[in-house]
């Protein structure tokens, strides 16, 4: 016969009186109690479970109505509280602006020019001194100088930049005649012109893996 839980734990509340009630008369509270006891056996040996375990349950559902009880208002977040809503503010644009400004950088001119020297002018860039023309510069001394000062090398490249023609191969205006020559049929795109279809012959005609004789056809090793 299942004990009387109210006897167990008393107590003032007639909330806890009614949730013991509705425990001691609950179906699958015996389930529980025997599933629990295949665990652990021992934990029913020990004295005072029984109060222990509706004290656990009748604590966290007293906390439960308790809360429900002072709660009974609109909720409210902690954002809603710390950071209060100012529906009549109007930005700073100056500050924005300046802030924008400071986490762009350098400006483009300041990046690309040097010494104010428009970028128009330098038309052999520093890839195409180095590896085609290999470091031709007759503006340049043979042998540089140590500034004690500055403690630099003096003076440098990309202080005097080379003004001639850049080194051209032909390779733009060979795609330009190949993209504008006009060709009977469909209209094809600069990406089909580009790379046009390789022949038959480029192709690979073996289509399946490297055949390989098993181990009980090959010749047995002599030694």
């Amino acid at each position: 016969m299942m004990p009387i839980l109210r006897r167990t734990y008393r107590s003032k509340s007639p909330f806890i009186t009614v949730f013991v009630e509705s425990l001691r008369r609950h179906r699958n509270f015996g389930q529980s109690i025997m599933f629990s006891t295949v665990l652990n056996p021992q934990s029913f040996s020990t004295p005072g479970w029984m109060s222990w375990i509706i004290f656990a349950f009748v604590s966290n559902l007293l906390m439960t109505y308790k809360f429900t009880k002072v709660t009974e208002k609109v909720p409210q977040s902690n954002h809603r509280m710390e950071y209060v809503p100012f529906p009549d503010h109007k930005p700073d644009h100056i500050s924005r602006w300046y802030g924008k400004r400071r986490v762009e950088g350098l400006p483009y001119k300041h990046l690309i020019k040097h010494h104010q020297e428009p970028s128009q002018r330098y038309l052999i860039s520093t890839y195409d001194d180095h590896y085609n023309r290999h470091n031709y510069n007759p503006g340049l001394p043979a042998l540089r100088t140590w500034s004690r000062q500055k403690l630099l090398w003096l003076p440098e490249k990309s202080d005097f930049p080379l003004l001639g023609p850049p080194t051209n191969y032909g390779l733009y205006e060979q795609l330009k005649q190949r993209w504008l020559a006009s060709k009977p049929g469909l209209n094809e795109s600069i990406y089909t012109s580009s790379y046009p279809k390789p022949p038959a012959c480029a192709l690979s005609k073996r289509e399946h893996a490297i055949p390989v004789p098993p181990p009980r056809l090959q010749p047995v090793p002599h030694f």
